[in-house]
């Protein structure tokens, strides 16, 4: 089952494992594509917005994916999910309307991408 808002998810991260989903930054619709191995692929990744009182607020980079080797039951992906720039770039342009970054993250943001775009 993918994970929604107010979950309680358990990555481990500086020693914790206990995270309250705060918000979901996702595609509209999940990848699809055959894969000779897997049959039919589903492809969902998301940047998930995750809090705790011990160690505050992080992003998880994550992803489900579903084949017809899973018999297209969602299974949580077990690495860093893959993107392809037009998915990420929609995944964080969500991920800021959602307001997961505060200011002076995406004011150091916008100052990288000046400096790359001269």
């Amino acid at each position: 089952m993918v994970t929604t808002e107010k979950a309680t998810v358990h990555p481990w991260y500086k020693g914790n494992h206990e995270w309250k989903v705060k918000g979901i930054a996702k595609l509209n619709e999940p990848i699809q594509y055959y894969d000779l191995n897997q049959g039919k692929v589903s492809y969902d990744p998301r940047i998930l917005l995750l809090d705790s009182e011990k160690t505050g607020k992080v992003s998880w980079f994550a992803y489900w994916i579903s084949t017809d080797k899973t018999k297209g039951k969602l299974k949580w992906g077990q690495g860093p999910p893959v993107l392809e720039e037009d998915s990420l770039l929609y995944l964080l342009k969500e991920a800021i309307r959602q307001n997961f970054f505060d200011r002076d993250f995406l004011k150091e943001l916008v100052n990288e991408l000046n400096k790359a775009l001269k």
